[in-house]
């Protein structure tokens, strides 16, 4: 016959590690705190996709730098503040959530970098550069 395991102790009616029933009755409540941090780089966020947007291939590279710069400070944000502190940008386990900012941030500014060195299209549509041969020349 299976053991039973008194009330309250099986794992699926364990807390979860991070959660609303593991918050102790003194704690503070998170409040406007842990929104600044998260409010911040999201503004510079959309300030960078507005950039990118507003000023089309010309300002994409500066945009994705912004945005990118933006995720990269998230990331060390979240690296270096308490899970309280942190507020929203701890989503998940620290690890994963500073991961998921620096390759996201990575990938926007080295995308941003490389942007605004692939040349400006000319009238015809194609790169601007040399002219191709074809069959006819």
């Amino acid at each position: 016959m299976p053991r039973h395991a008194p009330p309250g102790s099986h794992r699926l009616g364990s807390p979860v590690r991070g959660s609303a029933a593991t918050e102790r009755p003194g704690d503070p409540p998170l409040g406007v705190i842990g929104v600044v941090p998260y409010f911040a780089i999201l503004t510079v966020v959309a300030a960078g996709l507005y950039i990118a947007w507003h000023q089309g291939s010309a300002g994409g590279g500066r945009g994705g730098v912004v945005a990118g710069a933006a995720l990269l400070v998230a990331a060390i944000a979240r690296l270096l503040l308490p899970r309280k502190a942190a507020g929203l940008l701890a989503s998940r386990g620290r690890v994963s959530d500073v991961l998921t900012l620096v390759v996201f941030g990575a990938g926007l500014l080295i995308a941003g970098l490389v942007l605004p060195r692939l040349g400006p299209l000319s009238a015809q549509g194609r790169m601007a550069g040399p002219p191709m041969k074809g069959k006819h020349g």
